[in-house]
């Protein structure tokens, strides 16, 4: 690096004489008043002014429960995530929520509630509202529901149906009944017709998996 200064003006030249022993930092300002300036093989590099990274906030996934979108519902001491597809009946009496499940073969009916009276009994009552076949005996077993063994009961036959429009006695019909063991106990019950409750099995699993305990 080397240091060009242009021609002092003559009236400049014996203030350099006379203060020889001017301090640096005043021969520094003098040097600034006539134009000197530093240069080399190149210019030096103006760094660069530093920006902050941008951040994208990106939106959590929606919560997915039984089939696509769906939103939180809380009951008496258990909740579950009710997908969006599932159609909800207002101003229900006897159970805490109804809904219409459409599907290809017809809609299906899901019910939700908490109720005294005990498990086997309610379940055998749901039994009861279906015709059945000689032969054609329910199926029980369990399933384990927010880390609870639940009683289940799978019944086909003739069911009189209050589903859609069109209600009334349903042939060829399929009831699932599940029963969790709470202080109140807690009562799902799934109703359509037989191939739609066939196919709805994926989703009934996914549904079921959703539920939680309230602590």
């Amino acid at each position: 690096m080397s240091t060009t200064c242009p021609q002092l003006d003559e009236s400049l030249r014996p203030l350099f004489w006379k203060f020889g022993r001017l301090s640096l930092a005043m021969a520094g300002v003098l040097l600034s008043v006539s134009g000197c300036t530093q240069s080399g093989d190149s210019e030096t590099a103006v760094p660069p002014v530093p920006v902050a990274d941008s951040k994208v906030s990106v939106p959590e996934p929606a919560e997915q429960g039984g089939n696509g979108k769906s939103k939180h519902r809380h009951y008496e001491g258990i909740g579950f995530a009710i997908p969006d597809s599932w159609q909800e009946l207002a101003g229900q009496q006897m159970v805490d929520s109804k809904y219409i499940i459409p599907t290809e073969h017809g809609e299906m009916e899901m019910t939700l509630t908490s109720m005294g009276g005990g498990i086997e009994a309610n379940l055998n009552r749901w039994v009861g509202q279906v015709g059945r076949e000689p032969g054609e005996e329910p199926t029980w077993s369990t399933v384990d529901v927010a880390g609870i063994e639940s009683r289940k009961v799978d019944v086909r036959g003739s069911f009189n149906s209050t589903v859609g429009s069109n209600p009334g006695a349903k042939e060829d019909w399929r009831l699932i009944g599940i029963a969790v063991p709470l202080p109140r106990d807690f009562f799902i019950k799934l109703v359509g017709p037989r191939e739609a409750v066939v196919e709805f099995k994926d989703e009934l699993d996914a549904f079921l998996k959703t539920a939680h305990l309230d602590h």
